[in-house]
C-alpha cells in the first residue's frame, strides 16, 4: 500500500485489498466500524468526497489502490465501489462454504460498544459459552477504559474481525506483569458461529501471537470447553498444545463441563 495514505484509513484499505467481490455496497456505519473511527462531516455532506481523487486529499488510496472505483453514493447512508471489468464468481473456502471478506485491526475506543454487544449474543446463543476474560469489563464504558490503558501502557490487546462490515469475531491477549510470570500471556477467541469455518480464528491467533512476540512474550496460553471440537482443533493448527485438563471445572444449567488447558512456547 502506498505510504503516503492516511493512516486511519489503512484498515480500509486492507479490507478492499481482501475483497474478492467485484461490487461493494458498504453503509457508512459499516465503512466507520473497517476503520475504528468517524467519518469526517465532508463525507456525509458532500459526494464529493467520495468522487476525488487527487491530491492533498489521500482517503481514496484506499480503494483506488485495490482496483475500485465510487460508482454510487447515496449521502450518510452508502457508497458503492466496483472493480471494472471485474468478473464476479462463488468464491468459496476450502469447506466449501461462502468466504467473506474480513480484515484483522487492533481494537478501537469505538468498537467497545459493538464488542459488549457481540458477548451478549454469544452468551444468549450458547448458554455454556466460557465467558470469563471479559467478565469484568460488562459495559461498553469499562471496556473503553480498559482497551485505552492497554493501548497506552502495552499490558494487552484486543484483535478485532470485521467480516462484511461487522465486528463478528475477535481475540484478546493479556500479559503478566508479576515479575515472575512476564515471559507469559493469556489469549481469549471469540467466534461468532456463522464464521467458524471461514480460518479467521487463525488469523486471530495469528495476530495475537505477533503482539506478544513484539512485547518479548515467550509463552501464549488458554483455557477451553473440552467439548469445544472446532475451537480446539483450530487452536492445535496454531500450534497450541494440550497441558492439561481440570475436570468438573465450570457448572452451567445442571451440567458440569471439564476445561482443557493449552499452550505454546513461541
Amino acid at each position: 500500500m502506498e505510504n503516503n495514505i492516511e493512516k486511519k484509513y489503512i484498515p480500509l484499505a486492507n479490507y478492499f485489498q481482501a475483497s474478492q467481490e467485484g461490487v461493494l455496497k458498504l453503509s457508512f456505519s459499516e465503512i466507520e466500524t473497517i476503520v475504528g473511527q468517524k467519518l469526517p462531516n465532508a463525507a456525509y455532506l458532500n459526494k464529493s468526497w467520495w468522487k476525488k481523487t487527487k491530491p492533498p486529499l489521500q482517503h481514496f488510496l484506499a480503494w483506488a489502490n485495490n482496483g475500485y472505483f465510487v460508482s454510487k453514493v447515496q449521502p450518510g447512508y452508502y457508497v458503492q465501489f466496483e472493480k471494472p471489468q471485474y468478473q464476479s464468481s462463488n468464491y468459496t473456502n476450502v469447506a466449501g462454504q461462502k468466504a467473506y471478506t474480513y480484515i484483522i485491526r487492533p481494537a478501537e475506543l469505538d468498537d467497545a460498544r459493538a464488542l459488549v454487544k457481540l458477548l451478549q449474543q454469544l452468551r444468549e446463543k450458547n448458554s455454556s459459552f466460557h465467558y470469563d476474560a471479559l467478565q469484568t469489563p460488562d459495559t461498553a464504558q469499562s471496556l473503553r477504559k480498559r482497551i485505552a490503558t492497554w493501548n497506552t501502557k502495552g499490558i494487552g490487546q484486543i484483535f478485532v474481525a470485521i467480516v462484511d462490515g461487522h465486528i463478528q469475531c475477535f481475540v484478546q491477549i493479556i500479559g503478566n506483569r508479576t515479575l515472575h510470570l512476564q515471559h507469559r500471556a493469556e489469549i481469549s477467541l471469540y467466534i461468532s458461529p456463522e464464521y467458524i469455518h471461514q480460518n479467521i480464528d487463525i488469523s486471530l491467533l495469528e495476530a495475537a501471537e505477533k503482539w506478544a512476540i513484539q512485547h518479548k512474550i515467550s509463552r501464549i496460553e488458554l483455557s477451553t470447553l473440552k467439548t469445544n471440537d472446532y475451537a480446539i482443533e483450530g487452536y492445535k493448527k496454531s500450534g497450541l498444545s494440550v497441558e492439561g485438563i481440570r475436570k468438573n471445572a465450570l457448572y452451567n444449567n445442571n451440567n458440569f463441563y471439564d476445561e482443557l488447558y493449552m499452550g505454546k512456547i513461541l
